[in-house]
């Protein structure tokens, strides 16, 4: 007992534990929220501003207070500069400039403004705001960041935390993202085996026939509807999701378990136009790849680049010696 409990402390305490997913994560989230920032930015007043009022109804009976209903305060220019600043928050979050500090101040822009109009909000932008209410504890920034190139240029930092607690709350708000994204699958997947439309297999048809979740409805008709496809297609999201932490127990199921999921998401996003969605949920998928298989992966497209270079040389030396 004593043997695990002191295992258990080592692996809080010792070391921060998925760096480089979470890198990857923090920049995918970044680009989720500026990039949805302004994409709406011709209806963002009819959306969250002062054209919102219809939402009043909704959004009075669960008020939020004060310092989250900002948004709700605001308007005209003061609600455009708000705007504007979750735009940069979310760029900052995602270039890992000042990236705590960017985290809390994404997190609480995007709060007060996905609060002010309660029809707006998804199951993609609940768990974006979870993941990054647990990114202010961690150390997202420790890699593929502006913050990790001035730290190699200044050289070491005091910390203002003692390292063991800083590590400890990194590994501890992993744990908790990790756990989060599990019970969302095992939760859906619960959900589906109670409908005799998921457990007889024709649960993906019905959204890819309406114009609302297909996008490409005409073009990929002959294949929603083909009943083997359906049938593979429903089931396959019903196993993968209800097994998804057995399969995260092993290297090589976790392997396929994330190539199974990632697809899935891809095509919910391409077939059904939930892009968004999507990309939060592959963000946080990429948490579960190790910092070794991304280290491996890093060498492995480093060679391939140098050897492009490689080639791209000997062809102008072969070139200039023709000449």
């Amino acid at each position: 007992m004593r043997a695990g409990l002191d295992k258990v402390w080592d692996w809080l305490t010792g070391r921060p534990h998925a760096t480089r997913g979470l890198a990857v994560t923090r920049i995918v989230l970044g680009f989720i929220v500026w990039t949805q920032m302004v994409v709406n930015w011709p209806d963002r007043h009819y959306t969250w501003g002062d054209g919102a009022a219809w939402t009043s109804s909704v959004r009075d009976a669960k008020p939020w207070w004060g310092l989250f209903g900002i948004f709700q305060q605001a308007d005209g220019l003061t609600f455009d500069l708000l705007y504007l600043l979750t735009v940069v928050a979310g760029l900052l979050l995602m270039v890992g400039l000042w990236t705590r500090g960017a985290a809390v101040l994404t997190l609480f822009l995007w709060m007060s403004l996905y609060v002010s109009n309660p029809f707006v909000g998804s199951g993609g932008d609940a768990i974006l705001r979870m993941v990054l209410l647990y990114a202010c504890f961690t150390d997202a920034g420790r890699h593929f960041s502006v913050d990790a190139w001035l730290r190699g240029r200044r050289g070491v930092v005091r910390p203002i935390l003692p390292p063991w607690l800083s590590t400890t709350l990194h590994n501890v708000a992993v744990v908790l993202i990790i756990h989060q994204v599990v019970m969302v699958y095992v939760g859906s997947a619960l959900w589906k085996v109670q409908s005799a439309v998921w457990l007889e297999g024709r649960a993906v048809y019905y959204p890819l026939q309406t114009e609302a979740y297909s996008p490409w409805r005409d073009l990929i008709h002959p294949f929603s509807s083909a009943e083997p496809i359906v049938l593979v297609a429903t089931w396959t999201a019903i196993a993968v999701q209800l097994l998804f932490p057995v399969l995260l127990l092993y290297r090589s199921t976790r392997a396929l378990g994330l190539v199974v999921v990632t697809g899935m998401h891809v095509g919910i996003g391409v077939f059904m136009g939930i892009m968004y969605f999507s990309l939060v949920m592959i963000a946080v998928d990429m948490m579960l790849v190790s910092d070794a298989s991304w280290r491996r992966a890093a060498r492995w497209c480093r060679a391939r680049l140098d050897r492009v270079r490689a080639k791209a040389r000997a062809r102008s030396s072969d070139e200039t010696t023709t000449v």
